[in-house]
């Protein structure tokens, strides 16, 4: 069941990786301004914040077999909006359908794989998340390549029938993490809670409310003003994720402290970051390459405050979920005027706060872990 539960997400990193590159640039080249494709990618959150309770609630009450089916009929329908939709309401619809595509897969993978591994802590995560990076690349680098072929239409074909795969794979999974008891709805109580829980949940907001607008809809956005097209976007964005991969892989086995990956991901990546800010064009992909490093520190902490929040929890994937929502709430609102934002002010002043929250975001997780 464990390698069943690896195929299926690598094959969602991969429908993942594509849509990541090609979605934004075919809105441009579908005729949809900056400032509404910063609206219709809030509607990823969105939806992300209201399957996340769901989810959770379904795998600790039923086991997580039913949320990968979901998932991976959400990653065919999405794909099959994408290829049709013309307006901004039909990319819309396609969003809220990757949101809760993303939500409901990751309400389901940490539990399951906590409950299989429990001897690897965190490491078990950052393991799966580093295997999910190089798919996430496979599928950037094969949109690009596709387009060279068939434009946008056929690395959007191409993900209709993998996701119809995707579909069938998952419904031959049974329970991993199995039913625990019923969620109750005092479960998703926020008030009463401990001090650790409200942390990281605070820290969760500042590393990544700013992070996904300028990741996901700003950075692709900001290459193809720059003058890249979507084939070379997508090699870059496919590099970005290898890099990042395999940096989290060796972090992972090496098993490196807490304080070395802050330390070296804040620096490394707020470093790169603002060398995309203010270098030339043709320098710019490769300080975007070079944040890679730093964004697999990065992905160690997040995952370890995931194990910090959950690992004595009955209900793991509810507790998982009520740590990462105030996260999502906020990024709704940000992702929504990014595009705003940009078209008034550029894209280098968003960058630079995008740098100083994952300056923050660093260090408060040291903090959390010398406490526990």
């Amino acid at each position: 069941m464990l390698r069943r539960l690896y195929t299926i997400n690598f094959i969602d990193a991969f429908i993942a990786g594509a849509t990541t590159v090609i979605v934004p640039l075919l809105m441009l080249e579908r005729g949809i301004d900056l400032a509404t494709i910063g609206i219709v990618f809030a509607a990823a959150p969105l939806a992300k914040a209201v399957v996340r309770l769901a989810g959770a609630a379904i795998v600790d009450s039923l086991g997580d077999r039913v949320i990968y089916i979901f998932s991976s009929a959400a990653d065919f329908l999405l794909s099959i909006a994408y290829l049709f939709s013309t307006t901004a309401t039909g990319f819309a619809a396609g969003k809220l359908l990757d949101g809760a595509r993303e939500s409901a897969i990751w309400s389901a993978v940490r539990p399951s794989l906590m409950a299989a591994s429990p001897e690897k802590k965190h490491f078990v995560l950052t393991d799966m998340l580093s295997g999910r990076l190089v798919y996430n690349a496979a599928g950037s680098l094969a949109v690009g390549a596709l387009f060279a072929f068939g434009g946008y239409d056929l690395p959007l074909l191409c993900l209709v029938v993998l996701s119809a795969y995707l579909v069938f794979s998952s419904l031959r999974l049974k329970n991993i993490h199995k039913a625990s008891s019923r969620v109750r709805l005092s479960d998703f109580n926020p008030f009463g809670r401990s001090r650790k829980f409200y942390e990281i949940a605070g820290v969760f907001t500042l590393g990544g409310v700013l992070y996904h607008a300028a990741f996901y809809v700003l950075l692709p956005i900001y290459f193809s003003v720059l003058g890249f097209t979507l084939g070379e976007i997508g090699i870059i964005y496919a590099g970005y994720f290898l890099i990042l991969g395999g940096t989290l892989h060796v972090i992972t086995h090496r098993r490196v402290e807490t304080p070395k990956a802050a330390v070296a991901g804040a620096a490394i990546f707020c470093a790169g970051l603002v060398g995309v800010a203010f270098a030339p064009p043709a320098l710019a992909p490769f300080f975007f390459l070079f944040m890679a490093f730093g964004d697999a520190g990065l992905a160690v902490l997040w995952e370890q405050m995931n194990y910090i929040g959950a690992k004595e929890s009955k209900k793991r994937a509810t507790d998982l979920s009520m740590l990462i929502m105030p996260c999502l709430l906020v990024t709704i609102a940000a992702t929504a005027v990014s595009g705003i934002a940009a078209e008034a002010f550029g894209f280098a002043p968003i960058f630079l706060l995008v740098a100083l929250t994952e300056i923050g975001f660093a260090a408060w997780c040291v903090r959390l872990a010398a406490m526990d």
